[in-house]
């Protein structure tokens, strides 16, 4: 059975379902610096605090992803392992441009092959390769998307 999704704004409702989506996404790929409960008292804290920037998609009433936008950022888009390949992040990513159209810059780690295809595939370039600015240590790929005039 196909279920509609629906994107809507993030509250701090929200933030369980949000942190248990970054846990699952991120569990095989990403050395783990904070226990489960610390990572939910941290979205606990934040999400809700910029609620135009917070996005989610649901498909049956279950949250089954989210983003963080921020201007022309995108800072998170994670979909729950069991949702992807279903369209739950193109739709995320068609919320994205609607809110920036003119351009969304993003960071993804080199070894998530499947984010990375995913950007690609949407129009997103590769501006530049690190060795891990961020709190992981993980080398990262610079990701840039602009709108064709």
């Amino acid at each position: 059975m196909d279920l509609a999704m629906e994107i809507t704004g993030a509250t701090r409702d929200d933030a369980l379902a949000i942190a248990d989506i970054h846990l699952a996404a991120r569990a095989h790929y990403v050395v783990r610096l904070h226990t489960d409960d610390e990572t939910r008292s941290w979205f606990a804290s934040i999400v809700g605090n910029r609620p135009s920037a917070w996005w989610l998609a649901r498909q049956g009433g279950r949250v089954v992803g989210y983003m963080l936008i921020d201007g022309e950022h995108l800072d998170h888009l994670y979909v729950h392992p069991e949702a992807q390949g279903s369209g739950v992040g193109s739709a995320l990513l068609h919320k994205a441009r609607s809110l920036s159209p003119r351009r969304i810059a993003l960071v993804t780690f080199q070894r998530n092959v499947s984010a990375r295809t995913f950007y690609e595939k949407h129009g997103f370039r590769p501006l530049r390769f690190t060795a891990g600015e961020n709190e992981e240590g993980e080398p990262d790929v610079h990701y840039l998307w602009e709108a064709k005039d």
